[in-house]
This record gives structure tokens, C-alpha cells and sequence, in this order.
């Protein structure tokens, strides 16, 4: 009979070292904010809010600092009236009417966007500012290259420049003949 109270605080005992490895294993998760409660941009853009217009996933896609530049990613005007929306950044400006209610999708031709200069390198953060009306914003835009093969169809292609007319070669002859 002696036998049971030592089993029972044995066991007590195994029960008591397993449950503190799971509390352990499991406790910090507890205590520690999630990752997923925070908000962040998913893609290569930036997300940001000037007034009443959002800034989503953009992106400026260039072959270096000194190219032209297009712009990526979407803006959204949350008000019922059309905003004009200015970005100005290292002397290039571009300028968008943005509808009420309404998203201009910058990937679409016809909403196809340049700036004459990125305002920085590939890779970098362009400075830029931000107006929409009376408000506005500084932030980073992030600028690439078409080192990713999802960008490479959006990098603008250089005009082309006129060449001299090629000579005309002469007509061959046949000085075996004569």
C-alpha cells in the first residue's frame, strides 16, 4: 500500500514539469505583440494618406537617377469631389486629377504617368512632396530598375533619335564583263 502516494506524486509531479513546458513553449506568444495586427505595405511601394487621398503601393520605376521615371501603384480619393494631386520631387513634378470617389490605377495605359527624373538611384528613396489641395506631405517613394521581371514591362523606353539616313551603297558592277 505504500506503493500509491508514491505513484500519485510521481505523476503529480510529470503532469506538473509538462504543463510548465507547454506554458513555457507556448507563453510568450502571449505577452508579445502579433505580427499580424500591424499594418504595412506588402508589395515594393509605399502606402501613405494626404487628405482625403490615399497612396497605395506606389513606386517610381526608372533605369537610373538621371532617366525617366514612371509611376507605379494606385492613389484613392475618399471624397465626393475630384482632387488634383501633386508629386514633386528632385525638380520633376507630375500631376493627376484624381476623380470623386473614385482611383487612378498608375499600371493603366491611359493613366500612364512619368517624371523626368526619379530623384534618386534604383534601389533608393526618392524625396518627394505630396499636395492634395491645401495639404501637404513629404514622404519616400522607393524607386527601381527592371531587375524584377514584373517591372521590366513598365520601364520607359528612351525616345528614339533620329539617325542620319543610311548612305546608299553603290550599284554593283560587272568590271569582269568589260
Amino acid at each position: 500500500m505504500k506503493i500509491a502516494p508514491k505513484n500519485r506524486v510521481q505523476r503529480t509531479l510529470v503532469a506538473g514539469a509538462a504543463a510548465l513546458t507547454l506554458l513555457a513553449s507556448t507563453g510568450c506568444g502571449a505577452i508579445n505583440e502579433q505580427a499580424t495586427t500591424k499594418s504595412y505595405s506588402a508589395s515594393d511601394g509605399i502606402v501613405a494618406n494626404v487628405g482625403p487621398i490615399g497612396l497605395r503601393n506606389v513606386m517610381v520605376v526608372a533605369e537610373n537617377e538621371d532617366s525617366t521615371g514612371r509611376l507605379l501603384g494606385t492613389v484613392v480619393n475618399s471624397s465626393d469631389s475630384p482632387v488634383q494631386l501633386s508629386m514633386t520631387g528632385s525638380g520633376s513634378t507630375a500631376t493627376v486629377t484624381v476623380p470623386a470617389d473614385g482611383q487612378i490605377n498608375f499600371e493603366d495605359e491611359k493613366n500612364k504617368t512619368t517624371v523626368d527624373r526619379p530623384g534618386a538611384a534604383p534601389g533608393a528613396l526618392a524625396n518627394v512632396t505630396v499636395r492634395v489641395n491645401n495639404e501637404s506631405a513629404e514622404v519616400k517613394i522607393p524607386v527601381l530598375d527592371g531587375t524584377l521581371p514584373e517591372y521590366n514591362s513598365f520601364l520607359p523606353t528612351p525616345a528614339p533619335t533620329e539617325s542620319a539616313a543610311p548612305e546608299e551603297s553603290p550599284a554593283p558592277t560587272d568590271e569582269a564583263g568589260a
